[in-house]
């Protein structure tokens, strides 16, 4: 099922996605909505990621609900969540997020899904205040008009051949 209707719920989402970011303390490098999950690379300081995610999915299926006249569960299962335990890891994470949209074929460019942080990353929007664009363009280098131009290269790098 579909967690987004449309651009009014992924908004709200990123609102509280922003709310719990600075509640919880923690660093977002990286975000993408899709249409039936999102992935989210953050950094927790504090071992606080259930309770955050908790307090995310919960506040956003009780507005989805509310809002479309649903009850219940919204989200199938507990958040799925894996540990980045290097720095290449993390590198591939920043790549597979705004790739996602693409080889799911809601896009044929990253620059295209405005639902992720790419747009933001490269300079093209101007970041929400919750997203730490410098923790990502920092890896690819000092000047951030290099930075960005390199990460674009990066993603573009591994990006699905149109057809």
């Amino acid at each position: 099922m579909d967690i987004y209707a449309d651009s009014h719920d992924r908004w709200r989402f990123l609102e509280l996605l922003g709310d719990v970011c600075l509640r919880c303390g923690w660093h977002c490098a990286a975000y993408c909505l899709m249409t039936n999950h999102f992935h989210l690379l953050v950094e927790t300081p504090q071992p606080n990621l259930s309770r955050g995610m908790q307090r995310l999915n919960g506040l956003y299926a009780q507005s989805f609900n509310a809002r479309h006249g649903f009850e219940g569960h919204l989200f199938e299962r507990r958040f799925h969540h894996v540990l980045v335990e290097s720095e290449w890891h993390f590198f591939e994470l920043c790549r597979y997020l705004p790739l996602n949209p693409v080889r799911a074929g809601l896009c044929t460019d990253p620059g295209q899904w405005p639902w992720s942080s790419y747009r933001a990353t490269i300079g093209e929007i101007t970041p929400p205040r919750f997203l730490t664009v410098n923790n990502v363009l920092s890896h690819f280098g000092a000047d951030q008009v290099a930075a960005r131009r390199r990460f674009r290269a990066f993603v573009d790098d591994l990006r699905p051949a149109r057809t």
